[in-house]
């Protein structure tokens, strides 16, 4: 019995640990090492053309991965496929639909058979959508 607490153990340290994944869709250029970051696109004063996308993906317990992972992890991706820059682009997309919700309620304490009905009606506002756009200088 004692044998198998280290082999739990280690077996829930590995499932509570989660690997950070990070996906990129775009070309590959020669290797460089400065890369700059960006959150605004005024900001960016160069020309630039967009050599690909980078998607932050949850883990596998659906959790989303810390910026400063993401950004660690994307400036790497960058350097390896030679692009000079990255722009954090978050765009917040609208969801043009309602939540309603009904509540009920039936009661019959000395009064007889009582109901009473509740209906709260909120609007879905949308969600923040996170992109990271790789840049080549021009």
């Amino acid at each position: 019995m004692k044998n198998i607490y280290p082999v739990f153990i280690l077996s829930l340290f590995i499932c509570s640990c989660s690997a950070v994944s990070f996906s990129y869709v775009g070309s590959s250029y020669t290797p460089t090492k400065n890369v700059d970051v960006y959150v605004d696109e005024a900001a960016i004063k160069r020309a630039y053309t967009i050599i690909g996308k980078g998607y932050p993906e949850p883990t596998w317990r659906g959790v989303k991965p810390k910026q400063e992972k993401i950004l660690t992890m994307a400036i790497a991706k960058a350097r390896k496929n030679g692009a000079d820059a990255i722009f954090f682009k978050e765009v917040f997309i609208p969801s043009p639909s309602t939540n309603i919700q009904t509540f009920s309620q039936i009661d019959s304490v000395n009064r007889g058979l009582a109901t009473r009905s509740t209906t709260t009606i909120s609007p879905s506002y949308g969600f923040f959508h996170q992109e990271l756009l790789f840049l080549k200088y021009q």
